[in-house]
């Protein structure tokens, strides 16, 4: 995975050189700076970079315009680096996750920093992942998503638990498709959502933003010891386990030092089973890696019912795809499909 070829899209010349060098010095060939989104535009026009960084904020053109452009013409991985403590920033970045960029990452705070090698790590490793999802060109819509996948087929309530909560894990490519889904809810949901998202540290609270832009139902980050409401959609906090116990109480840990993955979505499935007894409905949206695949699997087994993201509409096919692979999800649909499923179970 070394050699790989970045274009590094940023309008501060100190940043630029700083990624350049950390770059640089992990193995990539940084091919191209760009000091704007019209010019990144133009680069990709010409050459092909694998992977590149994009900067929100910057003249004649800025991150969201040029990564929906890009993705509109020569589609090619973009990671968004930027600054979470900007609220502005990081506003924007979910708009760019919209346009079709893999992620979003805090960028590197300089050498003297204590997190600067940590900073580093993630968006070397995020890089390399990046480089290797498979993009199309997209034009509006996916057909996957309007046409190809029409009709639910809700179960047989026979055969599932009555659900007491709907539990959904996500990462890479998670906040298109959480978005969506929240979308086409109804209000009368009469369960609350519970979700693990995979975020950099920071932009928790403008997806929280971001989604209640369109949800049919209210979004907010959880708080230990609140008791959840059906209707409503309770996001993860940074760097915290979420579960809910039997009393629909929230209980928040950062323990469990041996995972890096913290919030985890092993957690929050692991949860249901130890407090619900199962009775969830258990979902899996795009993100690499398998992120409460073996939870979703024990509670298929034990009567819930558990869906998986469609290869189709996904960003990376890691933990929707690893899923199937294991027999863990139950259905595999769409982001709008599960919510029409979840209504249609709600009305029922």
């Amino acid at each position: 995975m070394n050699n790989l070829r970045v274009l590094v899209v940023e309008d501060s010349l100190v940043i630029r050189q700083l990624l350049r060098h950390v770059l640089e010095e992990a193995g990539f060939e940084v091919i191209g700076e760009a000091v704007n989104g019209l010019e990144a535009v133009e680069f990709v026009s010409r050459v092909r970079p694998d992977v590149i960084t994009m900067d929100v904020h910057m003249p004649v053109m800025d991150g969201y315009s040029a990564a929906r452009r890009i993705m509109e013409t020569h589609p090619i991985p973009i990671v968004v680096v930027t600054a979470s403590s900007n609220i502005g920033d990081s506003v924007t970045a979910m708009q760019v996750l919209e346009a079709g960029a893999i992620t979003v990452l805090q960028k590197p705070q300089g050498p003297g920093h204590p997190h600067f090698q940590q900073d580093v790590a993630e968006l070397v490793r995020t890089l390399k992942i990046a480089a290797e999802v498979k993009l199309v060109r997209r034009r509006g819509p996916r057909q996957a998503d309007t046409q190809a996948f029409a009709g639910v087929q809700v179960p047989a309530t026979n055969t599932t638990l009555p659900p007491r909560m709907v539990l959904i894990g996500a990462s890479t490519g998670g906040p298109a498709a959480l978005k969506t889904f929240l979308s086409h809810l109804q209000p009368q949901l009469p369960w609350p959502v519970l979700i693990v998202q995979h975020i950099s540290p920071g932009f928790l609270p403008s997806l929280c933003e971001w989604l209640n832009l369109s949800s049919a139902i209210p979004v907010r980050v959880a708080e230990f010891g609140e008791t959840v409401q059906p209707g409503h959609a309770y996001l993860a906090p940074d760097l915290c386990h979420m579960q809910v116990d039997d009393q629909g109480r929230v209980l928040l840990s950062d323990s469990d030092a041996r995972t890096m993955l913290r919030p985890s979505v092993a957690q929050l499935f692991s949860g249901a089973l130890r407090y619900l007894n199962g009775q969830c409905i258990a979902i899996l949206f795009s993100g690499m890696g398998q992120d409460g695949v073996e939870e979703m699997l024990q509670l298929r087994q034990h009567g819930a019912l558990t869906l998986a993201q469609h290869p189709d509409t996904v960003v990376v096919n890691g933990m929707p795809g690893e899923a199937v692979k294991r027999g863990a999800a139950g259905q595999v649909l769409t982001p709008e499909q599960m919510a029409e499923l979840v209504m249609k179970l709600a009305r029922a």
